[in-house]
């Protein structure tokens, strides 16, 4: 398979269903990292484009939707090449004079800095298929709110976060639960199913098999000599990609308990 397909919408709910984690692994815990909103690159992006009149003095979710339109108006989604360097100032550079496309890897990374130069922690995740021979997969932002304890799913390629029955916005967890059981799922809260919202949980679907991200989440971090990743697999399964040899400079943790993946980041302390 290759991309998403409508006719394999409930396939892929069912490797979703038939998917387990080992829950009560003991493993080495992912110790990650958040920089501090004080980094002089944050400072700079920060003040550069007004980011704290951008999210708004209204309450935090209130402040993280606002930065994730803005984000969206700048970057518009489009399977487009990365530029050279990606970095928020680089790539909102770009975008300084007309709004300009760019993938889902780009949004996220830029979504993700805007996050940390306003103090929140937040990260970038790769969201994978089973498909070993699909090539196509989605980057999100998730962002800690601190008033509802939990992460918080935004894709700033499409400006859309998910919600409960209640409105209540899931982490990436919670959407992968819920569609996995059958559990209603609503785009923005609104409870109008559209061919955008179908079709957005579907392609979703397909893609939150194994979720894949920097242990780090900082400015320009692809730029670092030495890099830390972490993958979060169910139980018998590994990818193609991570029995290969692992390129020089990197390493990837791999965890099979989601709540270490998932872990809170109440007890971390920030990276300057």
């Amino acid at each position: 398979m290759f991309g998403y397909m409508k006719e394999f919408h409930e396939h892929y709910l069912q490797l979703l269903q038939l998917t387990e984690y080992e829950v009560e692994a003991e493993e080495e815990p992912i110790v990650f990292g958040y920089q501090s909103s004080s980094h002089e690159n944050l400072i700079h992006l920060r003040e550069k484009y007004h980011l704290e009149k951008v999210a708004g003095t209204g309450d935090e979710l209130s402040q993280i939707k606002n930065l994730t339109q803005w984000v969206n108006e700048r970057l518009p989604h489009g399977n487009i090449r990365p530029p050279e360097q990606v970095n928020a100032l680089h790539v909102l550079g770009l975008s300084d004079s007309e709004p300009i496309q760019m993938n889902c890897y780009v949004i996220a990374t830029v979504l993700n800095e805007v996050f940390l130069s306003l103090g929140f922690h937040s990260r970038r995740v790769h969201c994978r298929s089973y498909d070993a021979y699909d090539s196509d997969s989605h980057v999100v932002t998730l962002v800690y709110s601190n008033k509802l304890n939990k992460w918080v799913c935004m894709d700033g390629s499409w400006n859309c976060y998910l919600t409960d029955d209640s409105r209540i916005p899931l982490s990436l967890e919670e959407f992968r639960e819920r569609l996995s059981s059958n559990q209603p799922v609503w785009v923005n809260g609104e409870s109008t199913e559209t061919d955008w919202s179908i079709f957005y949980k579907g392609y979703m679907a397909k893609n939150m098999f194994w979720f894949y991200g920097p242990v780090d989440s900082e400015y320009n971090y692809e730029a670092r000599m030495e890099k830390d990743y972490c993958a979060l697999l169910p139980e018998h399964f590994t990818p193609i990609e991570l029995m290969r040899e692992i390129p020089e400079h990197q390493s990837v943790q791999i965890s099979r308990n989601p709540q270490n993946f998932w872990r809170s980041p109440s007890t971390i302390m920030d990276k300057s």
